[in-house]
């Protein structure tokens, strides 16, 4: 992400729109201490979003999530988030996640995840952990390919035990429906050299199950506590799937606070496909979810392994504590499998590290975040609501 787009990105930052409505905050003791963490109500939030990069020309869009608490609902009723933006240089890109508790008055927690986008600067290095990277290329788009994507993911858990004074277990069940059309970017190019496997045209619907526990003090800002996932989902042609492989997947985080407004945030992940998968679908790192420094999908492989390291704090606090600033530094680690790589484990790791700021208006619930990544490479600039994990 070039510097300019980094300068609109931060000034739109301190001038958000924030709507609130029929909100009760926490009850705080006289000292500012939070007494009860409920909340009843609904939140809403606004962020424009406009600037300029060489890539995508002109852009302009926005988020806005909205938190209803319901009554007597942990840690609430439902959490909407939605953001879209589009560019003069063609590009379209539309997320929407949606969180809920209840659903139909039952205990089910339903989440739906969709991504609707067209990029025509979609990244693709080659298949595996040690695939050359040339900046010179990098600026002759010879990585580029146009993505079109379209991605639903709808997943329902269930509480079977419960532990603790946060602690749930569940398990789940998802069906994820995926559509990516890989289109080259003029006659040479990596993408079109190598024409990898889901080159072109591709369907790919998943069925899958899994367990969740989850122990966190509060899953928006956590300071202490673990969630730990494990998964596997199956693509085949009785679903309408163009290729058939299974993927088995592990994310095991942890949080501890060190000292007052200090958290050690972790987070471990392994992924394993069995099976051809199209270059997509493929164990992925390099990107905002981890690795962060890295240009944008810059390793694929059948198997991954990602660690994660985050120091957070709060620094200081306005207005009644209504606006907070804080701040974390990160390190990342990890490397991806394939048939070109070595089968040992702990060789030929990837790392980046960095830093970064966030900014918590009106509700602790809601915060942005700024993160800047460095490698080996080059680095890169991240903005999100929340933090990556």
């Amino acid at each position: 992400m070039e510097f300019r787009k980094v300068f609109f990105l931060f000034l739109l930052i301190l001038f958000p729109v924030v709507v609130l409505s029929q909100i009760i905050p926490p009850e705080r003791s006289d000292d500012g201490h939070i007494i009860s963490a409920d909340r009843i109500g609904s939140y809403y939030s606004v962020f424009p979003l406009a600037g300029y990069t060489s890539d995508e020309g002109l852009f302009g869009g926005g988020f806005v999530q909205r938190i209803n608490y319901g009554i007597d609902v942990r840690p609430f009723l439902s959490n909407l988030k939605s953001d879209i933006t589009v560019s003069t240089r063609k590009n379209v890109i539309t997320k929407l996640e949606y969180d809920r508790t209840r659903t139909f008055g039952t205990d089910i927690r339903s989440r739906i995840d969709f991504i609707g986008q067209r990029i025509r600067q979609g990244h693709y290095f080659g298949i595996g952990n040690d695939t050359e990277f040339s900046e010179g290329l990098f600026d002759e788009e010879f990585y580029f390919y146009e993505n079109r994507e379209i991605y639903l993911n709808y997943q329902a858990r269930n509480t079977f035990f419960k532990y603790g004074n946060h602690g749930v277990a569940d398990l789940y069940a998802e069906f994820i429906i995926s559509y990516v059309n890989g289109l080259t970017r003029g006659d040479e190019s990596k993408y079109g050299n190598d024409q990898p496997a889901g080159f072109g045209s591709n369907w790919v619907n998943k069925l899958g199950a899994g367990f969740v526990t989850d122990s966190r003090d509060n899953e928006f800002s956590p300071t202490r506590g673990i969630r730990y996932e494990v998964g596997f989902n199956t693509s085949t042609s009785l679903f309408g799937s163009d290729f058939s492989f299974s993927t088995i997947q592990g994310e095991f985080r942890h949080f501890l606070q060190l000292f007052e407004n200090v958290v050690l945030a972790h987070k471990a992940g392994i992924k394993h496909n069995l099976g051809e998968a199209p270059f997509w679908a493929l164990s992925i790192i390099g990107n905002e979810d981890g690795l962060r420094g890295y240009h944008k999908n810059r390793f694929r492989g059948d198997s991954s392994v990602l660690n994660m390291l985050e120091l957070r704090t709060w620094l200081f606090s306005v207005f009644d504590g209504n606006i907070r600033v804080g701040g974390q530094v990160f390190w990342d680690s990890g490397r991806v499998f394939s048939e070109h790589d070595s089968n040992k484990l702990f060789d030929e790791w990837k790392h980046a590290y960095g830093f970064g700021g966030v900014i918590s208006l009106f509700n602790p619930d809601f915060f942005v975040r700024g993160d800047f990544g460095f490698s080996d490479e080059t680095f890169r600039m991240y903005f999100g609501a929340g933090y990556i994990f």
